[in-house]
């Protein structure tokens, strides 16, 4: 039986509850932009290649999902991400906990 006390992943339950709660919308992008939204807001759109608009195979991006975050987030979004993609594949992380 697993308590509040256990990690799962480096998380707390409440944590890994959070990131895996039922009816929480999954979305894989293959694409994003960014742009500031207004000062101190950086507004970061996910997509996908959308549909083709010539026969050369360009496609017209389409974006569905976006967050809006201060730039001390994003920041630090970066960071994590980056650490935890440059680690050798037998030292990944599973989640962001770990790598704090």
């Amino acid at each position: 039986m697993t308590t509040e006390a256990d990690k799962i992943h480096g998380m707390s339950l409440a944590q890994w509850n959070a990131v895996y709660r039922p009816g929480m919308p999954e979305f894989a992008a293959h694409t994003f932009t960014f742009l500031y939204e207004e000062p101190g807001l950086l507004r970061v759109a996910f997509g996908n290649g959308g549909p083709f608009i010539d026969t050369d195979g360009g496609r017209a991006p389409v974006f569905t999902h976006a967050v809006t975050m201060t730039p001390a987030l994003a920041v630090e979004l970066a960071r994590l991400l980056l650490k935890h993609c440059a680690q050798p594949e037998a030292e990944k992380a599973v989640s962001s906990a770990e790598l704090s």
